[in-house]
């Protein structure tokens, strides 16, 4: 009996250094937040030196497409302009687009703000 309580207990210690090591998994809201504030700050370095500045009020959120890569392993978070155009003559799928691991730190970016 005592050799069948020190394996259990033994495999429950095993069990407790094998769980979550502490990485927070994000949800596709916390993704957009993240990829939101990341915009703000390539807008404004966009701005510094654009002949022509971009508002961030020209641009939205595309919730609808924001989806949980399973290639890229991260939340895929995409903006456009609110009229849908980037410029008159061409429509665009997404201005900016983010990728955003669970962990909530941005692996890739592109943006065409021009």
């Amino acid at each position: 009996m005592k050799k069948c309580s020190f394996l259990i207990v033994g495999v429950i210690l095993f069990l407790m250094g094998c769980g979550n090591n502490g990485d927070e998994t994000i949800d596709s809201t916390d993704a957009e937040f993240i990829a939101i504030v990341q915009l703000e700050q390539d807008l404004h370095i966009y701005n510094e030196t654009a002949s022509e500045p971009i508002n961030i009020n020209d641009l939205q959120l595309l919730s609808n497409d924001t989806v949980f890569s399973s290639s890229s392993k991260a939340w895929e978070v995409s903006f456009n302009y609110k009229d849908g155009l980037t410029n008159k003559t061409v429509a665009t799928n997404a201005v900016a687009q983010y990728s955003v691991d669970p962990s909530g730190k941005i692996t890739a970016t592109t943006h065409s703000f021009e």
